[in-house]
């Protein structure tokens, strides 16, 4: 699951929640659940099913899961005052999306291990700094210039197509296990 938004204001969907939390995470834990019966038919057919969350680096710029991010709260959860990347309201309510995934992943891996479902894997993957669009055009409504991000993303990132890398393995790596979380340069955290 990857859809994925950054640094939008604080806004609420149609269904009350902030659109950074329900894009990035609870639509995907929607998803998954309205999906699970056929992944577990898939893994027992093939043998192997794959649920694969995506988390980023920034999930360690928040400490804990805070509540109010979770509920009902879209445009009252702090504002958009964002002077520079990942500073501000709109950039810790995207850090708590992500944070979100991994501990849900870790979360539903061990249920799945507790109700002995052996033939589905709930897997993690952070991409790491990536110069993609998404963190360009992110940049610009966070507050800084979209050339400005650019440059930072292409000067201390890596290729989209290596930051592809871990979700990939989480994908195909054969040697998967069940709540592996697959980090840039370093195969399972």
């Amino acid at each position: 699951c990857n859809a994925g938004v950054m640094a939008l204001p604080d806004e609420a969907t149609q269904d009350g929640y902030d659109v950074q939390m329900q894009t990035n995470h609870l639509s995907h834990w929607v998803l998954s659940s309205e999906l699970w019966p056929l992944l577990v038919t898939a893994g027992e057919r093939t043998g192997d099913a794959r649920l694969v969350f995506h988390s980023s680096g920034v999930r360690n710029f928040v400490k804990k899961l805070i509540p109010k991010y979770y509920g009902k709260n879209g445009g009252n959860l702090g504002g958009n005052g964002s002077s520079m990347l990942f500073l501000g309201g709109r950039w810790k309510r995207y850090c708590h999306t992500k944070l979100a995934n991994i501990v849900c992943t870790y979360a539903l891996a061990d249920r799945v291990e507790k109700a002995g479902v052996t033939k589905v894997k709930v897997l993690a993957a952070e991409p790491g700094a990536a110069a993609t669009n998404l963190q360009r055009t992110a940049g610009a409504s966070g507050g800084m210039s979209e050339s400005t991000t650019a440059c930072i993303f292409t000067m201390t990132g890596q290729s989209a197509e290596d930051g592809a890398c871990p979700l990939l393995a989480c994908m195909a790596n054969a040697d998967a296990q069940n709540g592996d979380f697959y980090i840039p340069k370093g195969g399972a955290a």
